[in-house]
């Protein structure tokens, strides 16, 4: 305990390396570009969202298989989306397997439905 208490408690100062200044000085005028451009493209985003009042999104319960094999045929490229894929094997169902009455009376519960919604 003796040498704790005689030690020398000079302490070795740190040494400092070259000195270190941002590669991009920070600049106003870019940051407000930034912005511009950012609120340029929402108010797209807001305008596309606009133009269909029927993008009301939901969820529909399938099993995975199915859900898989839409999934494939949009990788396909049969579609863009899926909902646009399950527009496009709608109608092709109702143009080869429903009458003209069961026709109108799809219709009528397809409007009844948007009209809950």
């Amino acid at each position: 305990m003796s040498n704790l208490l005689n030690k020398n408690s000079k302490k070795k100062l740190l040494e400092r390396g070259p000195q270190i200044s941002p590669a991009n000085q920070f600049k106003l005028e870019a940051v407000e570009q930034n912005e511009s451009m950012i609120n340029e493209s929402i108010k797209k985003v807001e305008t596309k969202k606009a133009v269909s009042t029927e993008k009301k999104v939901t969820s529909v319960r399938v099993k995975k298989s199915t859900r898989d094999k839409l999934n494939a045929l949009v990788s396909l490229n049969k579609a863009d989306t899926i909902d646009e894929l399950l527009e496009i094997m709608i109608d092709e169902y109702l143009s080869a397997n429903i009458l003209k009455d069961e026709k109108k009376q799809f219709d009528m519960v397809v409007e009844l439905y948007k009209s809950k919604g």
